[in-house]
């Protein structure tokens, strides 16, 4: 029997060896206090690089007609916009629609030109950082029949990104402070975060504040004004926190 005891005695403490060497030395254990808690942090970031979307439309008495002139102005924009460096060019969908008959010049009276009519469109997109050469470009291109559909201001991503990493340093930091001060009210000391969780929005784009779109004409038409304001980055933390006791 005294074998069988010390047999016994043998394991048990070859266990309990065991227990300790798989626990990991920073894992928290039962009586230990988890906190979780959450922060969100916004930085702001000035917009460094302007989006602009025009369109060049045209109408003939058939597709085709409509079509080809929809073409030349677009071939025209196009090496317009390449001769600038920096400027990012593309182009976006083509379409062509029947329009029908000419409308009458006045209410309630019927149109003399029955002809159908065909219009055709395409939209050309412009992306760069210098703000006065894409204005200038605009306003240029719309000196040649095009429209300006859109222009709008927006982060460009490695901007985004360098603002996104210091909202996230300044949540983190945030929350060790947070963490520190609730284990100081509750008598006990940080331990160490057992699990952090990231996220961050993606800015809004920015209208700006004055955005001009006009058709060609005789009389020359200064290009659009387009003054954007700081865009917000925003990235958030969350993490459950080991306190331990004093």
């Amino acid at each position: 029997m005294r074998g069988i005891r010390l047999t016994v005695a043998i394991f048990r403490a070859f266990l309990s060896l065991a227990i300790m060497s798989a626990w990991p030395a920073g894992s928290a254990r039962a009586d230990d206090t988890i906190l979780r808690l959450a922060e969100t942090v916004t930085v702001m970031a000035a917009p460094d690089e302007l989006v602009a979307s025009l369109r060049a439309e045209a109408t003939g008495p058939n597709a085709q007609e409509a079509q080809k002139r929809v073409n030349e102005m677009m071939r025209d924009a196009v090496t317009t916009a390449k001769k600038l460096s920096g400027i990012a060019v593309s182009t976006g969908g083509y379409n062509v629609w029947r329009t029908g008959p000419a409308p009458a010049e006045r209410p309630m009276e019927r149109s003399a030109d029955r002809n159908e009519r065909w219009q055709a469109g395409q939209s050309l997109n412009l992306t760069g950082k210098d703000g006065e050469a894409m204005l200038r470009l605009v306003g240029e291109l719309q000196q040649k029949g095009l429209t300006q559909a859109g222009l709008t201001w927006h982060l460009a991503a490695e901007t985004e990104r360098t603002a996104r990493r210091e909202a996230t340093r300044r949540a983190l930091s945030a929350l060790r402070g947070r963490a520190e001060e609730a284990a100081e009210l509750l008598g006990l000391r940080f331990a160490w975060f057992r699990e952090v969780r990231l996220d961050s929005v993606a800015p809004p784009p920015i209208m700006p504040r004055h955005a001009v779109a006009v058709r060609a004409s005789a009389a020359p038409t200064p290009p659009p004004t387009a003054e954007a304001e700081d865009q917000p980055v925003t990235a958030s933390a969350e993490a459950d926190i080991v306190l331990k006791p004093r």
